[in-house]
């Protein structure tokens, strides 16, 4: 029996390992299931090790949600910047709600514990202050809207992109198929004003 030769890891290396194992043993176990001492085994570290680079179970979860939520959000912000038309922009905030939405996506789940949620609430706000602007000033100058139209139409399309996404995942709906409807219906709508 050959016995593998352990690796040593730097620390930002060891803080994504154990980040990364966190995040599966959730994905597959659920919150609650998950401990410190369980992310240790599975992580073939010692309990002592963990306890190294996260002092607590809520310091760990803290620093997932906002390695995660970082990750999602600079991905979104991107994709948006490279966009050549307001309907691919449209499109990527719809796809962004049905991801969010998506079996595996651990964002959610961290998002509910009101305790974990408070680290990434300043980006929160900030993130929804830069969308909003962004979204309002096109869309008002897209669809020939003031200010308020576009503030009131954004809020009707981000709350029927959201509940589109929950139903989807909850029905097995086809996830493009669903996008296209949200994307058109959100179109016709903004039209319409």
């Amino acid at each position: 029996m050959s016995v593998k030769p352990r690796t040593r890891l730097s620390p930002s290396a060891r803080t994504d390992q154990l980040l990364d194992v966190a995040k599966q043993m959730i994905v597959s176990d659920g919150l609650q299931a998950f401990t410190m001492e369980s992310l240790a085994r599975k992580a073939e570290v010692s309990s002592p090790l963990v306890y190294n680079y996260f002092s607590s179970r809520q310091t760990l979860l803290q620093a997932l949600l906002g390695r995660e939520y970082k990750i999602t959000g600079e991905a979104l912000f991107v994709e948006v910047m490279k966009a050549k038309s307001f309907e691919e922009v449209i499109r990527m905030f719809v796809a962004n709600n049905f991801d969010h939405h998506a079996p595996g996506n651990i964002v959610p789940v961290l998002l509910s514990q009101p305790e974990i949620a408070a680290i990434v609430k300043p980006l929160r706000k900030e993130e929804r202050v830069r969308t909003a602007h962004y979204l309002v000033e096109n869309t008002a100058k897209t669809y020939e809207l003031t200010i308020e139209q576009a503030q009131l139409a954004i809020t009707m399309s981000s709350g029927a992109s959201i509940a589109a996404a929950e139903w989807a995942v909850m029905n097995k709906l086809d996830r493009d198929h669903a996008i296209d409807m949200v994307v058109s219906y959100i179109k016709s709508g903004m039209e319409g004003l």
